[in-house]
């Protein structure tokens, strides 16, 4: 699944996140990770975000992780880690 992490909050623009939250399932979140439900694809996020620079934002695909050896701990209690390979 994919996750678009909020890399430079300063220049963040809070409606994307409203945006976000309007059209597309959440999986869940944490304050500057939104982790979206399984098949969003990557071309509907980043239309969202019209052209931002990247390095205000970072979009990485995650797997669900053993709470031993989680890269993010998300709002639900979850663990996930940035998918290898």
């Amino acid at each position: 699944m994919l996750g678009l992490m909020i890399k430079d909050k300063i220049r963040w623009h809070d409606d994307w996140s409203s945006e976000f939250g309007r059209r597309f399932q959440i999986h869940d979140f944490t304050d500057n990770l939104i982790i979206f439900e399984e098949g969003q694809p990557r071309e509907e996020i980043l239309a969202v975000l019209g052209g931002a620079s990247e390095e205000i934002y970072e979009i990485l695909e995650l797997e669900d992780a053993p709470p031993d050896s989680c890269d993010y701990m998300v709002a639900s209690g979850r663990c996930f880690n940035r998918k290898t390979g």
